[in-house]
Order: structure tokens, then sequence, then C-alpha cells
């Protein structure tokens, strides 16, 4: 049997530079251990794409096989994983073992800002040292005409029939709605259950500013349809851990810790004892 000499990573680092860039998930799969005969040597690199596809190879056959479909594991899990292939009989005619180690290449968790009024824009500037990339949205082109895109940042005006089309809704990600009226963030919250039925998924974090009162209005706008009315019932509204938040500064900032909290499964605010601080994620309030 021969042997493939050379790791890829001429191939595997271009694409994994490439991906950081474009922001794109997957799998990188590094062989870290051979024993007798394999077609990969230690060392040798793959990265598995969402999509199933790879970028450099381990040798191919059904160890390759195996090896795409435990990514998919890792990418859902977030957590590394080893990976013994004997490739002995149904996996191979070499004879020999390879261990491969698969590690999550995961960027910043997506999160969606609607409105770039005084709290958005706080939000997505408070935030830019935090694992996050940010989208802000505005239907109006002069709300949005003085921001300067960032690598974290993209900048997208989108009245809620565009925002439908172009919002993708991702389980470890996070959306705000905070557009400037009771009107338009009922037309913006519709765009976004509508776009996480059609998923058939919802976002990991989903969150809506305003009052007790406000709340209650849009409760009353979905009242007559049971899977929104559910849905809204386990979203943060209103959003944010009460911190006592007044400016625009302490309310992203209040956003930004429950919304890294809950993405982080905590569904209670502890001490440094480990004690409950009596604050309540995931909480149901009625408005």
């Amino acid at each position: 049997m021969s042997k493939v000499i050379g790791g890829g990573g001429e191939v595997v680092f271009p694409r994994l530079a490439a991906m950081v860039d474009q922001g794109e998930d997957g799998v990188l799969a590094t062989v870290i251990r051979t024993r007798k005969s394999t077609p990969r040597e230690a060392g040798s690199k793959m990265i598995v794409h969402v999509d199933g596809s790879v970028t450099g190879s381990i040798g191919g056959g059904a160890a390759e096989a195996r090896v795409i479909e435990a990514a998919g594991e890792v990418m859902a899990t977030g957590v590394c994983r080893m990976l013994d292939l004997d490739l002995a009989g149904g996996l191979g005619v070499c004879g020999g073992v390879m261990e491969v180690f698969l590690e999550p290449v995961l960027q910043s968790s997506p999160f969606w800002v609607i409105g770039a009024g005084h709290v958005g824009r706080a939000l997505v500037e408070l935030g830019r040292t935090l694992p996050f990339r940010f989208t802000l949205v505005d239907d109006r082109p002069e709300f949005l005409q003085d921001l300067r895109p960032r690598p974290d940042l993209h900048i997208l005006q989108a009245d809620p029939t565009a925002f439908a089309d172009a919002v993708r809704v991702d389980p470890r990600g996070a959306l705000l709605v905070a557009s400037r009226s009771h009107e338009l963030d009922g037309d913006y919250w519709a765009a976004v259950l509508e776009a996480e039925r059609r998923a058939g998924q919802t976002f990991g974090f989903l969150g809506g500013l305003g009052s007790d009162a406000k709340v209650a209005v849009l409760r009353r706008r979905f009242a007559d349809d049971a899977v929104a009315a559910l849905r809204l019932e386990g979203a943060q509204l209103p959003v944010g851990l009460d911190i006592g938040a007044e400016t625009p500064a302490e309310i992203a900032l209040s956003v930004l810790a429950e919304a890294s909290a809950v993405l982080r499964g905590r569904p209670l605010l502890l001490d440094d004892q480990g004690r409950p601080l009596g604050v309540r994620l995931h909480r149901r309030r009625q408005g």
C-alpha cells in the first residue's frame, strides 16, 4: 500500500484562513498517530465543511467517511473528539491504525441587532471585544450612512420584508429587536418568526427591547397564532438583566450579559461561591 507523503497543510491552512475571513464553520481533522501501514502520515490534515465537503484528505475511503460523519457531531457540540480508525477489515485493507483528532473551527456567534438607534449602536460598540459577529439592521439609510463595517460588524439596510429574506437563523446565534416603534417592532418580529419556521430551527437567544406594556402589545398581536405565542413565551421579553440600567450603554451591557449567559446554557446567575443570585434566565414574563 503506497503512502501519501505530506501533511496537506499547503492546501488546508490557506482554506482555514479564508474560513475565518468569511465566518465559515467547519472541523479540522489531524492524524496525530499511526501504527503499521496507513495511507497518510501523522500530521496529515483535512477540513470538513458544513455541507460535508472536504479540503485535503486523510486517505479517502471508509475511514475518511467515518471522519466526515463524526465531524458533524463535533460541529454540533463544539467539543473536540479523538477517533481511532482501525484500517483492517471494513475500513480498509491497509491493516494499520490511525488516530485522528477532530477540533471544531467555530467562528464567533452571529448577533443580529434590529434598530440602529442609541441602544443598537451602543451594543455593537460595547460588544466589539466579545465573541460575536454583529449585523446592525435598520430600514432608514440615513441612520446607517455614518457607520463603517468592520470584521465583526456588517451593516444592513432592510425593512421587515427584506430582512425576512436576508436573516440566517443560527441556533448558536442571537437576535435583538429594538426598532423605533411598537408597530415596526411587530413587523420585524413577524419576519423573525417566519424565518425561524422556514429554517426549522430557532435562534439560541431571542430578545426584544421595551417596557412590559410594549411587550403586552406584542403578545396581543400574535395571540391568535399559537406557535408564535409559544415562541414569544420562550424569548427574553423584556430583554436584559435587571441591573438598574438607564443609559444606552448600561442597557447594552445588560443585553450582552444576558445573551452570553443564555447562549452558554446558564439558567441561573451564581455568585463566586456558586450560590444563586436570584436572577433566573429564560424567564417568562407576562405583560
